[in-house]
């Protein structure tokens, strides 16, 4: 079946393997269809002495594209002291990662969760005196793209096109679904946020933003992103989770629990068509985070059958958050973590970011990195072949997911809550 081409993607006639595209279905490389492992870790949440070690634990994991959070906080924590040392040091991160040949998304936010205080944004600007974030406010613009325009100071040299890593840049974080504005005035301030960064000198082949429980994605403008959760430590009762819909094979590509404790309420599932953009995930939980009041243990088995159920269901980019966990860097004027002092409903340790991730915050490797790697290897030698086919329910079944809601229960009441699939 030929796809239709959308406008996102690099060409480099002198090097095949640096062009990049995309379609409604898959990304391509070289001109083929391209199914991904994507792994997500924080450069400012790992000692820099050891950064290249911990890229090569996760080339040797078959992971092929490597992304990464700039949390603003983390190199400015006070207006106007930027920090780009050590741990916080960008440029030398994207240098190991270009040695390593390593292809990077940086999430730039300027606002991106993360379990960072704030959500990343420093104590000063949320401070400042009339400011509006995650507005198209003059005032609060001008903060934004001075930020954009430090870290590209920093990224400059380091573009796909410049010969470098970095391939893809997502903007913001659950825009509209946790924070920010809906509707038009939404989709207004996402083209902004992108426009800011391009005019910063980020041009990369791919631009992304999540998708997920209604953030708002503009049209032609950012491929959506999704996830997925074996669990969800966010949420603010302490009971038993329900029946989870992710261990199940399923039109379904929206995990409502994500961000339930910021989210505003919603009036639809998604703010775009997904039939024309392919199924992709970049918080698919390698892991999850533990807070105070819900702590819940992550076996290897609930990593992998979600994982199957999800390249099963369609899935053309399998991106894992986290993949390698971390410890948050120590503040100057407060913690990093976030925390109910800070306006969250969570507290989170003030350190650890283990996430219980493929890789943990010191390098230890898990049982599950052995587990997956098959999955990313098949990946690697047959993706092409897989992201040609189509999802089809048993019995031809093309249902879309609002058909399928009403079912969730009873399915997973029949086949139990976890491990869905034999491993």
């Amino acid at each position: 079946m030929k796809r239709k081409k959308l406008p996102f993607g690099y060409d480099d006639p002198s090097c095949p393997e640096r062009t990049l595209g995309a379609t409604d279905r898959y990304l391509t490389r070289n001109g083929r269809p391209w199914i991904p492992v994507m792994g997500e870790f924080h450069f400012s949440r790992f000692r820099s002495e050891f950064w290249e070690e911990e890229i090569e634990k996760m080339k040797a994991g078959e992971v092929q594209i490597l992304a990464t959070y700039v949390f603003w906080i983390h190199h400015e924590e006070k207006e106007g002291e930027w920090n780009f040392e050590g741990q916080r040091n960008l440029r030398e991160f994207l240098e190991i990662c270009r040695k390593c040949e390593m292809p990077v998304f940086l999430r730039i936010g300027p606002w991106s969760h993360g379990e960072c205080r704030n959500g990343g944004f420093p104590d000063w600007l949320i401070q400042k005196e009339g400011i509006e974030v995650r507005t198209d406010q003059p005032l609060y613009l001008s903060y934004v793209k001075r930020f954009f325009e430090k870290i590209y100071g920093q990224t400059d040299g380091f573009l796909w096109k410049q010969g470098g890593p970095v391939l893809g840049i997502q903007v913001e974080n659950e825009y509209g679904h946790c924070g920010g504005l809906t509707g038009e005035a939404g989709v207004r301030h996402m083209k902004t946020i992108k426009q800011l960064a391009k005019e910063a000198g980020f041009r990369v082949p791919y631009y992304t933003a999540t998708g997920w429980g209604g953030a708002i994605v503009p049209e032609g403008e950012m491929l959506p992103v999704l996830g997925g959760y074996c669990d969800a430590p966010w949420e603010q009762h302490i009971h038993e989770m329900p029946l989870n819909a992710n261990y199940l094979f399923s039109h379904n590509k929206d995990d409502g629990s994500i961000g339930s404790d910021l989210q505003k309420e919603r009036e639809q599932e998604f703010t775009y068509d997904t039939e024309k953009y392919p199924y992709f995930t970049a918080e698919l939980g390698g892991g999850v985070q533990v807070t105070m009041h819900r702590r819940p243990v992550v076996d290897k088995k609930d990593t992998c059958a979600m994982v199957i159920c999800k390249l099963g269901s369609g899935a053309s980019l399998l991106g894992y958050y986290m993949y390698h966990g971390g410890t948050n860097p120590k503040g100057r004027y407060s913690t990093l973590q976030e925390s109910k002092d800070t306006g969250y409903l969570n507290d989170l340790p003030v350190y650890s970011y283990d996430f219980q991730a493929t890789v943990g915050e010191y390098g230890r490797i898990h049982d599950v990195f052995y587990h997956l790697r098959p999955y990313h290897l098949m990946l690697k030698e047959f993706g092409s072949m897989m992201a040609e086919t189509e999802f089809i329910l048993p019995g031809g079944r093309q249902v879309r997911s609002a058909h399928i809601q009403s079912g969730w229960t009873d399915l997973l009441s029949a086949v139990g809550r976890k491990n869905i699939v034999s491993m």
